[in-house]
C-alpha cells in the first residue's frame, strides 16, 4: 500500500487503498476525498465528504470535467484537507494536483510535477492525460 503524500498543508495525494483506509484511521484529518478512478472507495468515513470524477489515463480529459474537478478542489480545500486519489496515486491524481497548483498561481505545471515527483517517487504521469490538461490550463 502506498502512503498518503502531503503536497501542501491541506492537499494530499494517494491511492484508492489510502482513501479506503481513512474509514478506519484518519491521521491527516482529511475532510474530503476526490476520486479520479472508475472505482469509488468501498470504505467511507462518516465525517468525510466523497466526490467522484472518473477519468481515464489514455484519453484527454473533457474541459467541462476538468473545470468541475477544480471547483470541487477549491470548495473543499477552503474548509478542510483534501485527498486526491486514483488507483495507485501515480498518474491521474498527481496530474490534477499539479494543474490545480498551477491555476492557483503557484508555479508552472512542469515545476509542480517536479515537486510532486520529489515527494512521491512512484509518480508516472500519462502523456495523453498530461498533454490534454496542459493544453486546457495555459
Amino acid at each position: 500500500m502506498n502512503r498518503i503524500t502531503r503536497v501542501w498543508e491541506r492537499l494530499f495525494l494517494g491511492s484508492i487503498a489510502d482513501a479506503e483506509a481513512i474509514a478506519k484511521s484518519n491521521p491527516h484529518q482529511i475532510t474530503a476525498v476526490l476520486t479520479l478512478c472508475s472505482q469509488a472507495p468501498r470504505g467511507r468515513a462518516v465525517d468525510v465528504e466523497y466526490v467522484h470524477f472518473p477519468i481515464t489515463d489514455d484519453r484527454p480529459i473533457p474541459a467541462g470535467l476538468l473545470n468541475t474537478i477544480f471547483l470541487a478542489l477549491f470548495k473543499h480545500i477552503r474548509s478542510g484537507r483534501v485527498l486526491v486519489h486514483c488507483v495507485a496515486g501515480s498518474s491521474r491524481s498527481p496530474i490534477i494536483v499539479a494543474a490545480w497548483m498551477k491555476i492557483v498561481g503557484y508555479k508552472s505545471i512542469e515545476e509542480c510535477m517536479s515537486e510532486i515527483v520529489r515527494l512521491r517517487s512512484i509518480v508516472d504521469p500519462s502523456p495523453v492525460l498530461l498533454a490534454s490538461v496542459r493544453k486546457q490550463i495555459r
